[in-house]
């Protein structure tokens, strides 16, 4: 959320469930359309690796499409003929996949990776739908479309990890420190001990300062947060918090942003592992980063709702 991954604004005043589900559906198909197309290319190029790296999305785009339609059933609405489309998605899901295509650099690691960043910006532009929906329950499916988009794109990451381990096989980070499993959990566990302090700290200075200011739902949302912590959160609770809230002024966008900065920061470590591990100990470092991914997205769409005009 420090800047949007939408490269301009989407000018959609109002939307409707009808709306929601024809965007869902569209973003959906174009995908599965790229990864189709992008997966011939490969093959004519004889890059069969990318090649099978897209026909695995294409195959689990597949299934999302199926669940879309299950989702819009279950809402009564009808997803749009695909002939005659009422929406088309925004460049900036599509320009990524134009700018590689004819790139012979592009291994099934880039691929997953530019999958992911798409994932993300689809989940920009759900949260931005959040903020436009007509009522309640429209901006509640739209939400559930954004955490979604975020999950799938952890799904995406680990498939680019796999891709990453194939391709660099031969090249070995420094993490984890030791051969030793014990050890390297025991390393893992102290990462997360200290994130989570400074995350701990952080966000109980920033939820004092957005009461402060008058932003009290804001606010309990970074509380129910804090009362969800991941397995080393509990140890770090009394630590006293800092003073990021001081220097950032009254606008709850910015003391929202604040709060995920930390998150981020953990994120990125616990991304590091997952490139050098297996096994058990990659299984943490995920359930780890799922956890960091369910906190993020719920101060992003707090921060989203902010931002919606008044």
């Amino acid at each position: 959320m420090r800047e949007s991954l939408l490269g301009r604004d989407p000018e959609i005043e109002s939307v409707g469930m009808p709306m929601l589900v024809a965007i869902a559906s569209a973003i959906e198909r174009e995908a599965l359309q790229r990864y189709e197309a992008l997966g011939a290319t490969m093959d004519r190029r004889g890059e069969v690796a990318t090649a099978a790296a897209f026909r695995v999305m294409r195959d689990d785009e597949r299934v999302r499409i199926e669940a879309v339609e299950r989702w819009a059933a279950s809402l009564g609405e009808a997803i749009p003929d695909p002939g005659k489309p009422v929406w088309k998605p925004p460049p900036d899901l599509s320009n990524s996949w134009d700018e590689i295509a004819g790139s012979a650099l592009l291994t099934p690691y880039r691929a997953f990776a530019i999958a992911v960043e798409n994932e993300e910006r689809a989940f920009t532009l759900y949260s931005y739908l959040a903020t436009r929906a007509a009522n309640a329950a429209v901006r509640r499916e739209a939400e559930r479309l954004a955490i979604e988009a975020l999950r799938h794109a952890g799904l995406m990451r680990r498939w680019r990890r796999q891709a990453w381990h194939r391709e660099r096989r031969a090249e070995r980070n420094e993490w984890p420190p030791s051969a030793s499993i014990a050890a390297s959990t025991t390393a893992l566990h102290a990462l997360l001990e200290s994130h989570e302090a400074g995350i701990a700290r952080r966000q109980r200075a920033l939820a004092a300062r957005l009461r402060a200011v008058g932003d009290e739902e804001s606010a309990r949302v970074l509380e129910r947060i804090m009362r969800e912590p991941s397995r080393s959160y509990a140890r770090t609770a009394a630590l006293p918090a800092d003073d990021a809230g001081a220097a950032l002024g009254d606008d709850p966008v910015h003391l929202l942003v604040a709060a995920q900065e930390p998150l981020e920061a953990l994120s990125e470590a616990l991304e590091a592992v997952l490139r050098t591990t297996e096994g058990e100990l990659f299984e943490q470092a995920q359930a780890a980063l799922a956890n960091v991914v369910a906190r993020l997205a719920r101060i992003a769409l707090q921060a989203a709702r902010r931002m919606k005009p008044a």
